[in-house]
């Protein structure tokens, strides 16, 4: 199976909104095993989105459309559908029915152009929409092919493809597809590939590399006649990639939706350990890493912003005769707010960041880029030095994601 997405709008083109939802059904496809060659963005004019959707149609067997499906007149996305499949728009009782329900839900006033919503083409699938007022449809095209048609706004668009879209496609492939993603931290993109370049070359399962800043993410997929054969492809390959890539692997799960913070809170619960940290570059970027997770409450007891030179002293004792010795960014002077902020929290770990984010300020034996991290638990406190480039933005990043990490392998004990 082919699909091609196809979203809708001008305000797309001309950059006014982000296109998050074509990043999103991408994905999804992905994790599908759909094959995906083409996407495009048309604005709101019939002409050019006739075009696009004959041109689509010539190359995919499902389009899946986004926008356009609202009640003013350059909501056209529908119509030209229908024209293009030669056929007439026809009211759904049942859609005009949910958006009436809705507008009621709402306490909003009807007019009734926003009953252009409830049309579709007679041979129509309806897809509701439990988030807003425009349904969606599966449209069929001749030929075997379909326009699936799904609203614009993300928070509509995201559940209706999980919850009635993903189902149909499944459906239709015939097959069972089975997903893991294998996200890793530690290790570049061109080394994962050196271990790794051999498993990449199978048919099935596959395993794909993706990368972000500082990370490296695989998609590993099977499919087979039904899941549980295609979960007893997957399994031996799971097993080799986790053997030649160890504790750089900080989660493997069924969708793309894990991160460093997560992983290590989980570890520290499982550790029954509480954290502090005390930062300066990243200015509490850490600590904002680590309350995003549901649950870090019974983890994260606290942390400071020392970001000035004097407020190490201040609040977390670091002598300022070592900040004099050693300068500020320094491994003594990383082990020492780490150690700290332990002393002062009373927590079993706590992990400190100090550096040089630039533009300025560099030196040759301290250039931009350069960073300590310190570790203190009640076995040991050592330092970790990081030699970062790029932006100011970047730089700060990498130091938070290296020191997630860091207070993740303490957790799980490896130093």
């Amino acid at each position: 199976m082919i699909a091609e997405i196809l979203c809708v709008g001008t305000e797309l083109l001309m950059g006014q909104v982000l296109n998050t939802n074509a990043q999103f059904i991408a994905r999804r496809l992905t994790a599908l095993g759909i094959s995906q060659y083409h996407q495009t963005v048309v604005g709101d004019n019939a002409q050019r989105l006739e075009e696009a959707y004959r041109m689509a149609l010539s190359r995919a067997d499902v389009i899946i459309t986004s926008g356009g499906l609202g009640p003013t007149v350059d909501d056209i996305t529908k119509r030209v559908a229908a024209k293009v499949a030669g056929k007439e728009l026809v009211p759904f009782p049942e859609a005009e029915e949910l958006i009436r329900a809705r507008f009621r839900e709402y306490h909003r006033h009807m007019t009734l152009n926003n009953l252009s919503q409830a049309m579709f083409t007679a041979d129509s699938t309806l897809l509701l929409n439990a988030n807003g007022t425009a349904p969606g449809a599966i449209v069929p095209m001749g030929d075997g092919k379909v326009v699936i048609h799904l609203p614009g706004p993300p928070m509509e668009l995201q559940p209706m493809f999980l919850n009635q879209v993903e189902p149909y496609l499944r459906q239709r492939s015939g097959m069972a597809l089975v997903s893991r993603y294998i996200r890793i931290f530690g290790i570049g993109e061109a080394e994962v590939d050196e271990r790794l370049c051999d498993l990449e070359c199978q048919d099935n399962p596959t395993l794909s590399p993706y990368c972000s800043l500082g990370e490296v993410q695989l998609r590993a997929t099977a499919s087979a006649a039904t899941e549980a054969e295609a979960e007893a492809l997957l399994s031996p390959l799971l097993t080799e990639v986790i053997s030649r890539l160890g504790t750089a692997i900080y989660a493997i799960e069924p969708d793309d939706g894990g991160s460093l913070a997560k992983s290590a809170v989980e570890a520290l619960k499982r550790r029954g350990w509480t954290v502090a940290t005390a930062e300066s570059l990243t200015g509490g970027m850490i600590s904002a890493s680590l309350v995003e997770i549901p649950g870090a409450s019974a983890v994260v007891r606290g942390g400071f912003v020392t970001y000035q030179t004097d407020t190490k002293t201040i609040l977390l004792d670091v002598p300022a005769q070592t900040i004099e010795e050693y300068n500020v960014v320094s491994a003594e002077v990383a082990v020492a707010m780490a150690a700290g902020a332990r002393v002062k929290l009373g927590v079993d770990i706590a992990v400190s960041a100090t550096g040089l984010a630039g533009p300025d300020g560099g030196i040759p034996e301290r250039p931009v880029g350069t960073v300590y991290l310190g570790i203190s638990t009640a076995e040991h406190t050592y330092p970790i030095r990081l030699a970062l480039s790029g932006s100011r933005e970047r730089i700060r990043t990498l130091a938070m994601k290296n020191a997630v990490n860091a207070v993740r392998l303490e957790a799980l004990g490896h130093s």
